[in-house]
């Protein structure tokens, strides 16, 4: 057991046992418990690391059986073409709560407290990661599924395996419908997602820097035109700052500020983000071309 821990394959725990006996007081309606430990032992268990990479390896060796979620977009696709918008938010709610009821997720998994101790229905994204947590902790319990893994016994992982254990088939009829609430999700932003999906660059900046920026929109042109490039030099963070500061005129952070920003979030280490007094013709041309890619950005 030492070798397994050592090496971060299982880890001890103290299992105790309570005894309490419940006694009546003087008070209307009130007991008091009084706890004695029994005994107490060591138990080991497999680590939280070693199971997620089981569940990761599950998914990536048997990920032709995570492909629903694209014959679900196609059908989608044909249901809403020559749709409005709103009547295709409609159709995507209906999905999204049929898929996301046929997850089995136990009841107390839906609701939890607020800050005043009120009882409140959990979003559903939190439920689901509370579910999967939960098939986690299944798969804990499964050491005929752990061991060959361990023992990097790729073979035991075959296609009679992947369509007859029941564990398996649970995390990926879960896998298959999460694929498509979250597709669902960031399309049509039933819900806020922070546990599945990622935030942007942009998101992020927008989250702390609200109000320095005249909107996401603005950050998300920056991201967009960093990315566009294969090699992003300093230059070109000066026109993007002349561009919001001095031509469409809108809120934008300080050059210091700006090029903080811009060192932190896309790992520059551009020096501090300012105009001269006279700008190169590339400058200008830069800042046209920043028009035009804005116009075609925003509309």
């Amino acid at each position: 057991m030492k070798h397994l821990e050592e090496n971060k394959i299982c880890e001890k725990f103290i299992l105790k046992n309570v005894s309490a006996n419940f006694e009546k007081t003087d008070k209307l309606g009130e007991w008091i418990s009084r706890g004695e430990l029994c005994k107490s032992r060591f138990i080991y268990r497999y680590t939280t690391s070693v199971i997620e990479e089981l569940y990761s390896f599950l998914l990536d060796h048997y990920k032709s059986g995570l492909n629903q979620y694209i014959l679900f977009n196609l059908s989608f696709y044909e249901e809403t073409f020559g749709k409005t918008y709103e009547k295709s938010k409609e159709i995507a709610l209906n999905y999204f709560n049929t898929y996301y009821n046929q997850i089995p997720i136990h009841p107390s998994f839906k609701l939890k407290f607020d800050s005043n101790r009120n009882m409140i229905p959990t979003p559903k994204f939190e439920s689901l990661y509370n579910y999967k947590k939960n098939l986690l902790l299944n798969i804990e319990n499964k050491s005929e599924l752990i061991i060959p893994y361990l023992a990097g016994n790729i073979d035991f992982y075959n296609s009679h395996l992947f369509h007859n254990n029941f564990i398996i088939k649970e995390v990926f009829e879960f896998e298959n419908n999460l694929k498509i609430l979250i597709e669902l999700n960031r399309r049509f932003k039933f819900e806020e997602d922070n546990i599945f999906t990622q935030k942007s660059i942009s998101q992020k900046i927008f989250e702390k820097y609200e109000d320095e920026f005249d909107s996401l929109k603005q950050i998300e042109f920056i991201e967009y035109q960093i990315k566009l490039k294969e090699k992003t030099i300093r230059a070109d963070i000066v026109s993007l700052f002349d561009f919001f500061s001095n031509h469409l005129n809108i809120k934008t952070p300080s050059g210091k500020v700006f090029g903080e920003i811009i060192n932190s979030y896309f790992d520059f280490n551009f020096s501090k983000i300012k105009l001269n007094s006279s700008e190169s013709t590339k400058h200008f041309k830069n800042i046209e071309k920043l028009k035009k890619d804005w116009e075609n950005f925003t509309n």
